[in-house]
């Protein structure tokens, strides 16, 4: 008791304080619409009349929140949940620190002269303005070579803290602040930069250009957390919803997103909400592009988030020198990291109107990014004729034919996907060559994830167009044996996927083949043991 009094004394007397109790974030599911069993669970638990985090995520019955650690046990055995995973801090993909080269060299690698001699962005042929989301950590919103390409949400009075257009959020006049709820962006390096290369004004006689001379840029940011980055990425769909919806009077014609940020060695399996956005936005024509880890390993073997996500519309990338070489300190992978794209060398804009190299995988996504967005503003009004249709489908073609014209790289081959290197010259020649060109009765297979794969159901990407009442896949053997017939019908190809169902098939290599009439396209798929 006297030691209880003195130690009591010596704590008053001195200011001492106990270390407050550490702090855990989750992301949970409930297993109902409504929160009256989480609020019980927080009212029990004393929480009612505090400041910790409990706050309801835009989809579905999904909630984050952050309590004291000695609580989540209790709250982990929560009858009223249903599922609860820890929502992780994301890190921003930082530069190394190499030679700083003094001119737009990364702009010749990719062949954006002769890309601009056919169309410097803007608009597309039907006269859509073509936005690009950067989900970022902060912008310098007053940069000479930005403020012109900066998206502005004319419909929204700025800081009258009034929803005025009607679009479920409050001051997003210059995009959105999921943290802070408005569009008060803090003024940072590394979203400038990343917009600089997507966007920044070309031909204005002012600092650098762009992939795009004429884009408009819709920023968002305060996404330190997954959650954070989900809602970042609801509000993009929310505002290409909003377009669609309103036939152009509302929201964004948004075309693509790009995050150069992530969780290092972390897996697509432990983040089903993150990944599922992708997919989410790809179903309404939006691709979304996200960099490699700056990190020499393999994102297939020890993990990466959100590289690892399998979705069709996701395009991850790696980074290559001035020199066409991958960089030393770049991520790669068969299965996950698709395409490569300069990030050494990059001169970029930076704060306070100046200028720096921004090397790294942070700056070779953007440079895709930008391509995505420069593909929509081609002169080939046949390259978009199925936009109000079907915007999945044209997000898919403009995936695809920066894949397929793409500059085969020996650095890259047999580390990603397509073994290739971004050449945007080639992409956007490719939409003039081909306008108008009929698309009937065409079968690709995309991808087959994972692979090599094991007892787990692998995804088998693939497109078709036409008539699919005859389109099927085949599993062989590598005896030529047999060994399942999977028909095609509208739902998968909607879902742009078929699931392959490994365990009844022995380890060993397999080929799958996809045949529609007297057309067939084959690819290796390997059971691992």
């Amino acid at each position: 008791m006297i030691i209880t009094i003195l130690l009591s004394f010596f704590i008053h007397l001195f200011g001492l304080t106990t270390p407050a109790e550490p702090t855990e974030r989750w992301l949970i599911e409930l297993k109902s619409p409504g929160n009256e069993c989480l609020e019980s669970w927080w009212i029990e638990n004393g929480l009612a009349n505090t400041t910790f985090l409990k706050s309801k995520l835009p989809i579905d019955n999904w909630w984050v929140v952050e309590i004291p650690a000695g609580l989540s046990p209790s709250l982990q055995m929560s009858p009223c949940i249903s599922s609860i995973v820890e929502d992780q801090k994301i890190e921003w993909r930082k530069s190394p620190n190499d030679p700083v080269y003094i001119n737009q060299r990364d702009m010749n690698l990719i062949g954006m002269t002769k890309a601009w001699d056919i169309t410097t962005g803007g608009v597309t042929a039907q006269g859509d303005t073509i936005v690009v989301a950067l989900v970022d950590n902060g912008y310098d919103t007053d940069h000479l070579d930005l403020v012109q390409n900066i998206w502005i949400n004319h419909l929204e009075i700025d800081n009258d803290g009034i929803d005025n257009d009607l679009n479920g959020y409050i001051d997003d006049r210059m995009g959105f602040n999921v943290s802070t709820q408005d569009d008060a962006h803090q003024q940072l390096t590394h979203g400038t930069s990343v917009a600089g290369i997507v966007g920044a004004k070309g031909n204005n006689g002012v600092g650098v250009s762009g992939v795009n001379w004429n884009v408009k840029l819709m920023l968002v940011s305060g996404a330190d957390f997954e959650s954070d980055v989900i809602e970042a990425y609801q509000y993009i769909l929310d505002m290409r919803n909003l377009y669609t919806q309103t036939d152009g009077a509302k929201g964004a014609f948004v075309v693509a997103t790009n995050l150069s940020g992530g969780i290092d060695r972390a897996f697509a399996a432990d983040h089903p909400l993150w990944c599922e956005m992708y997919d989410k936005l790809g179903d309404k024509g939006i691709l979304s592009v996200a960099a490699a880890p700056n990190e020499s390993i393999s994102v297939d073997v020890d993990g990466d988030m959100p590289t690892t996500c399998s979705s069709q519309y996701l395009m991850a990338v790696t980074n290559v020198d001035l020199t066409d070489e991958i960089a030393g300190n770049a991520g790669y992978g068969t299965e996950s990291i698709d395409i490569g794209a300069p990030g050494h060398g990059t001169i970029t804009a930076a704060l306070n109107n100046l200028y720096k190299e921004f090397p790294g995988t942070s700056s070779a996504a953007p440079h895709v990014t930008g391509a995505v967005a420069l593909m929509y503003s081609t002169p080939c009004e046949a390259f978009l004729a199925d936009l109000e249709s079907d915007p999945a489908k044209v997000a898919r073609r403009v995936r695809d034919i920066i894949y397929t014209t793409a500059t085969p790289n020996n650095s890259l081959n047999e580390i990603t996907v397509t073994g290739k290197r971004l050449q945007v010259d080639a992409a956007i020649k490719s939409t003039i060559t081909d306008c108008g060109a009929s698309t009937e009765n065409t079968i690709k297979i995309l991808s087959i994830r994972p692979n090599p794969g094991d007892d787990q159901d692998a995804k088998v990407y693939f497109e078709v167009t036409g008539d699919i009442t005859e389109a099927f896949f085949e599993i062989f053997g590598s005896n030529g044996a047999k060994k399942a017939e999977i028909e095609v019908d509208y739902e998968a190809v909607e879902l742009g996927y078929i699931t392959l169902h490994s365990q009844s098939l022995l380890p060993g290599v397999y080929l799958v083949t996809l045949r529609l009439g007297d057309k067939k396209v084959t690819r290796k798929w390997v059971k691992a043991i």
